[in-house]
């Protein structure tokens, strides 16, 4: 008959400490997965921003496993979290650089902003920027071709002609400078015709062989 053994009174069993390899390096399994994650995040287009964020933590995790692989074992673990941590941010970079180039137009391209255009009521003839020098009118007239100042060479109001000299232009300018955007307004008129100068008008300019003069 076998009989059980019984420890004596006050005897604890004795059990042997773990060894490495029972033990789990937690940093190196953690900063293999977190590096794995972000490894994959960064070859998905617009999610691959995260990758930024991630593939850095899982490197730094995997290092920190490297550390205490004497300890608690673990190396292949860290080390492939450092390659794929590694890789994640390799594949970032070349994202942002493959985005610069598309967004950066070829050398020696040039843009012009289309700029928006109203065509005159009339293409006036090629005139002179500077006033016609002639014999100084009245302040009523009769005005032949050219270019008035108003106040000190001609007069506000309404001016007439009978158009007897052919096709008659006149112009009320806000300025001499000889500019398309110097016109206040313009009008070609053929037979009898009146235009009136405003008090606010810099000069008037007549064309096309008529007479005018202060009604």
């Amino acid at each position: 008959m076998t009989q059980q053994y019984v420890p004596p009174p006050g005897h604890q069993p004795y059990y042997p400490p773990p060894t490495a390899s029972q033990r789990t390096n937690g940093m190196a399994t953690a900063g293999f997965v977190v590096a794995l994650c972000g490894a994959v995040l960064s070859i998905i287009p617009f999610l691959g921003i995260v990758a930024w964020i991630v593939a850095p933590v899982g490197i730094v995790l995997s290092i920190i496993g490297l550390t205490r692989v004497g300890q608690l074992g673990g190396r292949g673990m860290a080390v492939s979290g450092v390659i794929l941590g590694a890789a994640g941010l390799l594949i970032c970079m070349l994202w942002l650089i493959g985005l610069a180039a598309a967004t950066t137009p070829p050398s020696g391209s040039t843009y012009t902003t289309p700029r928006s255009y109203s065509a005159p009521s009339y293409s006036a003839p090629a005139r002179s920027t500077a006033p016609t020098t002639q014999a100084m009118p009245s302040v009523n007239g009769p005005f032949e071709d050219g270019t008035y100042l108003v106040g000190s060479e001609l007069t506000a109001g309404t001016y007439r002609t009978d158009g007897s000299g052919g096709s008659c232009y006149w112009e009320r300018l806000r300025d001499t400078s000889g500019e398309f955007g110097a016109i206040i307004s313009n009008q070609a008129v053929s037979g009898p015709s009146t235009m009136t100068v405003q008090s606010s008008d810099n000069a008037v300019r007549f064309s096309g062989g008529c007479t005018w003069t202060r009604r």
